[in-house]
């Protein structure tokens, strides 16, 4: 078992080397949620279907969880 570990350390070094945070959204109204207006300030070629994919619960308000869901499942990625 040791020597797996061993083996796959320098992939986890790697994957955390090209790891990118998720870039920071202003809530410009300030409701602790984002639109798609909003986003569309970070992400401007953001569709109305890529906003709804991002929206998992359907209310038409991306929260911090949804945010980093579709970040962590690459349905949004690092802006152009």
């Amino acid at each position: 078992m040791k020597r797996i570990a061993i083996l796959l350390a320098p992939l986890a070094f790697v994957s955390a080397a090209y790891a990118q945070d998720l870039p920071t959204v202003a809530d410009a109204d300030g409701n602790g949620t984002w639109s798609l207006v909003e986003l569309q300030a970070v992400w401007t070629d953001m569709s109305e279907d890529t906003f709804k994919a991002v929206d998992a619960n359907a209310d038409g308000a991306v929260d911090q969880t949804e945010l980093q869901a579709a970040w962590d499942n690459a349905v949004i990625t690092a802006p152009a």
